[in-house]
């Protein structure tokens, strides 16, 4: 690619450095990202390219191509980078840049037109977060706080995708039965704002992790739970890196939090589960909230059950593609990454993949259908629960 001098806004890249820090400028193109990248599989996104044309100030070149909204936000670039360059950083603050400057990708604006309107990215009304547990025993905090033992931010894929719905209840049994009372927010439940975050839109996070800071706080327990990584990695990094206000309950994944349970005996397993199940590590769970053993812990422990890992797991594990608005700009190319992780499921022999992750659930779902895989695909709280006696 020839670059002509009066292509450079050399400004523009000192900008980013200012803001991104010192590691911008360390980036010297050994393309270790480059080669371990799921994105680039699928696409022509090359994560040191944009690294060399950001550094060089290629602000126009930029923004008029798609190459910063191929990522998923893994996190693998940023974790194998040698020189500890922070590739994902910089990619995030691209695609703010890109959106300030009238560079939006359009196919993301339904998504952000969604959350201005109804707090969340699925065009739904805020009253269908309560359709998923109608008939369970939980507490709507947001009218009773103080009245459970936990809250329980479902996030919205799990709240509005029906498919997800078996784990959200399975979470629900399987605290119940370890003599929990389970709390939600109900209708005022809200976004967490990373994927709008994660598509360029700073402001629209902001405004939405302060009202959830508030939520939060006020629901009256000591403990969050989350079925969806990204709401936890959210809530509990991103809100402190950007200093959006102080979070006053402990934040845990609801694997974390089970797997506690059960090695308190609190959770009883009567049954035998006749499953060979493998794991799927999400990126966000595993590489961003550095949260491996406890879903292990918990597959482990079921009976009957036999567990079988795959290539490329924990720290290196394959991103399924669900993930940095992905999914909703180019669904072929999610799926098809989701199909190269099942290809090293089905390499185990293993008769289920499970995951801890609600976008994961999603975009293997999918994957599965594509491949038309004999793999069923579950949660681990619902492969919990079929433990369980009612």
């Amino acid at each position: 690619m020839v670059i002509k001098q009066e292509e450079m806004d050399l400004e523009f890249s000192k900008k980013l450095a200012s803001e991104i820090g010192e590691s911008f400028q360390k980036c010297f193109q050994c393309g270790t990202c480059t080669a371990r990248c799921p994105a680039g599989n699928v696409s022509q996104y090359r994560v040191r390219k944009l690294m060399r044309m950001a550094q060089l100030g290629l602000k126009d070149k930029i923004f008029d191509s798609d190459e910063i909204w191929n990522c998923t936000t893994c996190s693998t670039c940023k974790i194998l980078c040698p020189w500890g360059v922070d590739t994902l950083s910089t990619i995030l603050k691209l695609r703010a840049e890109a959106v300030k400057a009238g560079h939006p990708l359009k196919k993301h604006d339904p998504l952000v037109k969604s959350l201005l309107s109804y707090d969340n990215p699925w065009l739904q009304p805020r009253n269908a977060r309560t359709k998923w547990y109608k008939g369970l025993d939980v507490v709507d905090l947001s009218k009773n706080p103080g009245e459970a033992d936990v809250l329980y931010y479902v996030g919205c894929t799990a709240t509005f995708d029906k498919r997800l719905w078996n784990m959200t209840k399975a979470v629900v049994k399987v605290l119940g039965m370890a003599g929990k009372t389970v709390g939600v927010l109900g209708k005022e439940e809200k976004c967490c704002g990373g994927t709008v975050r994660g598509v360029g839109h700073p402001d629209i996070f902001r405004s939405l992790a302060t009202r959830n800071v508030e939520d939060i706080n006020n629901a009256g327990v000591d403990t969050v739970i989350f079925s969806c990584p990204g709401c936890l990695n959210t809530i509990m990094n991103t809100y402190r890196k950007e200093e959006i206000g102080e979070i006053r309950p402990k934040l845990m994944h609801v694997v974390e939090y089970v797997a506690e349970l059960i090695n308190e005996g609190k959770i009883k397993l009567d049954k035998d589960v006749k499953r060979v199940v493998t794991y799927h590590d999400p990126c966000h769970l595993g590489k961003h909230c550095e949260v491996y053993e406890p879903p292990r812990e918990i597959l482990k422990a079921v009976p009957g059950l036999k567990f079988k890992e795959m290539d490329f797991v924990k720290v290196n594990s394959w991103c399924c593609g669900a993930g940095g608005g992905l999914k909703t700009a180019f669904p072929d190319r999610a799926t098809e990454l989701s199909s190269n992780r099942l290809e090293q499921a089905e390499k185990t022999g293993a008769d289920t993949i499970t995951s801890a992750c609600s976008f994961c659930y999603q975009n293997l779902l999918d994957g599965l259908v594509v491949r038309k895989s004999k793999m069923e695909m579950k949660d681990v709280m619902e492969i919990l629960a079929e433990a369980i006696e009612e």
